[in-house]
């Protein structure tokens, strides 16, 4: 939408982009202050908060947008320790909530709820986890 791929690169720590050259420093810089005019704005409460959830809507697509096309500008040893990264991760979020369901289950006091010995959004999430890397996978098949 508005920032450009070539721009950015993989953050080193946590999800997301990281600038990588000045037109990226730049477009981090302008919805900053975007936020922050639109936060001093003399709105009332919920006009206010709408437009920076609009706000926040619109640079968090562009944000996703400027991701999934990453791979596009970066080479493929690049994009190969990335996927090496991600797939790590994955790991580890599938081993935490599985850990702390058996932890939950274990540990006396817990209050069931939905008939689980664990919190049920745990469950939820490994769900939605589980569906994406279904679709996912499904979606790559169809292109191969």
């Amino acid at each position: 939408m508005f920032g450009k791929p070539e721009w950015f690169t993989y953050r080193f720590a946590g999800w997301g982009i990281g600038a990588k050259t000045w037109q990226g420093w730049v477009y981090i810089a302008a919805w900053a202050i975007l936020f922050s005019a639109t936060a001093a704005l003399p709105l009332p409460g919920p006009a206010r908060n709408a437009l920076l959830g609009t706000l926040s809507g619109v640079a968090l697509l562009d944000v996703v947008i400027i991701w999934s096309r990453l791979g596009e500008v970066h080479d493929e040893r690049q994009r190969l320790h990335q996927l090496v990264i991600e797939r790590n991760c994955s790991i580890s979020a599938v081993v935490s909530l599985v850990g702390a369901m058996a932890c939950q289950t274990l540990l006396p006091g817990g209050t069931p709820r939905w008939g689980l010995p664990f919190d049920p959004v745990l469950l939820v999430v490994l769900c939605i986890m589980a569906l994406t890397k279904l679709l996912s996978t499904l979606y790559v098949r169809k292109r191969l």
